[in-house]
């Protein structure tokens, strides 16, 4: 019996196993969060990471100038204010013929 488990036990190993690595092994990037605000002047990059299997939820990564990273409360009212502001179309530059805007 034993040598019978030892054949078929590897044929299901696949199938349990994406070869890609177990799902549970990837973790959100996130372990704490802060809803202290940090001045848009200090930011160098924004991460908006959307809930997926990596994750079950939306998380957020400033990192600053300095490099620093700070892992921001997806619920903080300034950072939505903040993400929203990025989001607008910024106005153009461009002079306009023959009448101001």
């Amino acid at each position: 019996h034993l040598l019978l488990l030892y054949v078929i036990f590897p044929v299901f190993i696949p199938a349990a196993f994406p070869m890609n690595g177990c799902a549970a092994c990837q973790k959100c990037r996130c372990i704490r969060t802060s809803s202290a605000f940090i001045s848009p002047r200090l930011f160098h990059r924004i991460e908006i990471l959307p809930p997926g299997a990596h994750c079950r939820q939306t998380e957020i990564i400033v990192t600053k100038k300095d490099k620093a990273t700070v892992c921001v409360t997806p619920d903080a009212r300034w950072i939505n204010k903040v993400i929203v502001k990025l989001q607008r179309p910024s106005l153009s530059t461009v002079p306009t013929r023959g009448r101001e805007v």
